[in-house]
Order: structure tokens, then C-alpha cells, then sequence
């Protein structure tokens, strides 16, 4: 478990950075003719900021061989995928192609997520119940507040997706995939947490402590952006986009 704990989360570590650096490529070639993207700056916030979190995380489990709670294998493993798609149609773009999938009326696989998100919360929950508490430390404080600023981002991602599903009887694969991503990493820092106030991580040290807690304000300057795009009340690129093209649907495909 540690082994295979330690390599997901540097696999994940990896991909947070990687996609740092394309959405600083993206910021820098777009702004002359499109200014400045909040949304891209919130990205890079989050990129790296998450990213090292997760290298610090796999560098105790791999070089320290310190100990690995099984729920948050199980949790890391479940949001690695989602997180790959997002970072392939990433790299796609990058290059020159699509970067993104239609997605047309809901196939069985998109209706199947719901009830197995269902599954999969339940038994984690049950899980977690079994667990002996000793308190929380105040060191994993900013996950907890992670936890619910993932959520909250969430919230807003699903929300928009389900809202451009009737305009276009269809999906988006990368905004599907990024609105996994989200209540995945809430989960693992829910694990990440628990696992401290159980006793069985003492990981935290002072370079974790405070890339954990610049994550915050960065999380939450995300949640600011795609709660804005989401009401409509911030323009940032897409909006510039649609404006600019009188066509609807060349601007649904822009």
C-alpha cells in the first residue's frame, strides 16, 4: 500500500504541475489578444500548490517509508482517471488538437457515475466510522478547509454542466472529468485528515504545513472564478469568445 499510495500521489503531483506549466504556455500566448483569464491564474494557483502537496505526500511514503492508510489508496486511485482524461485533452490542446469530446445525450456510462459516486461515498463512510479518533491536529486544519472550499467548487462545475446540457444535448468530456476531479481530491484530503487525527499519519512537517496552507487562498480564489463564470458575472475568455463570434454555435464550438 505504501508503494502504490507514494505513486499515485507522484503521479498526481506530476500532472498538477504539468498542467501549470501549459496554462502558463496558454496565459502567455493568449494574452495579447485576449488580455487576462482569471480562471487561467486560478488554475496555475491551484496547479502548484496541489501539485507539490502531493509530491511532499508520495516523498514521505517513498523515501521515508512512512505508514499508508488503505481508504486513501482506494481514494487516490478513484480520482487518478478523471484527473488523466482532464490532463490528456490538456496536452491535446497544447499540441494543436481538440482538447476536448463532445459528449452526445447522457450514454450509460456518464448516468452510471451518480449512483456509483453514491456507492463509493457510502462505503467510505462506513469506513471511516470504524476508525479510532484521537482529535484532530491542528496541522491538517487547511485540509479540513480544503475539503469544504472542493466541495463548494464542485457544486459549481456540476451545476454548469448540467446547465449546458440542455442548451447543447450533450456534454463536455473535460469539464466532466474536472467536475470528478474536485469531489475526488475533497475525499482524499477527508482521508488525509482522518488518517492524522487517528494517529497513524504524523507526516505533517513544516514544508507541508505551508504549501497546505497557501493552498487555501488559492482555492478559494478559484472558487471566487468559477462561481463568477457560473453566475455570469465575470468575463474571462469564453466570454470574450462568445461575444466575439454573432453565431451561436461557432461560439459553442470556440
Amino acid at each position: 500500500m505504501r508503494i502504490a499510495l507514494g505513486s499515485l500521489n507522484a503521479l498526481l503531483g506530476l500532472a498538477y504541475l504539468l498542467v501549470g506549466f501549459m496554462t502558463l504556455s496558454d496565459l502567455k500566448r493568449g494574452w495579447k489578444t485576449m488580455g487576462f483569464s482569471h480562471f487561467g491564474a486560478a488554475w496555475v494557483g491551484l496547479a502548484f500548490t496541489c501539485g507539490p502537496h502531493h509530491l511532499i505526500h508520495a516523498t514521505h511514503l517513498l523515501m521515508e517509508n512512512r505508514q499508508a492508510g488503505g481508504l486513501e489508496v482506494l481514494a487516490v486511485g478513484v480520482g487518478v482517471p478523471p484527473g488523466l482524461v482532464f490532463v490528456g485533452l490538456r496536452i491535446e490542446a497544447l499540441l494543436g488538437g481538440r482538447g476536448d469530446r463532445y459528449i452526445a445525450n447522457s450514454p450509460a456510462w456518464l448516468q452510471a457515475i451518480a449512483p456509483a459516486a453514491a456507492v463509493y461515498i457510502t462505503v467510505l463512510a462506513a469506513s471511516l466510522m470504524r476508525l479510532g479518533f484521537v482529535g484532530i491536529p491542528d496541522k491538517v486544519i487547511p485540509n479540513v478547509v480544503l475539503v469544504a472550499m472542493y466541495l463548494w467548487v464542485a457544486y459549481y462545475l456540476i451545476r454548469t454542466q448540467l446547465r449546458n446540457r440542455m442548451s447543447l444535448q450533450g456534454w463536455s468530456l473535460s469539464g466532466v472529468s474536472l467536475s470528478i476531479v474536485f469531489p475526488t481530491c475533497a475525499l482524499m484530503h477527508v482521508l488525509y485528515a482522518t488518517y492524522a487525527a487517528t494517529g497513524l499519519y504524523n507526516d505533517v512537517d513544516w514544508h507541508g504545513l505551508i504549501i497546505d496552507w497557501i493552498s487555501v487562498p488559492a482555492v478559494v480564489y478559484f472558487l471566487w472564478v468559477v462561481r463568477g463564470l457560473y453566475r455570469q458575472s465575470l468575463k474571462d475568455w469564453n466570454r470574450k469568445i462568445y461575444d466575439s463570434v454573432p453565431d451561436r454555435a461557432a461560439a459553442v464550438a470556440a
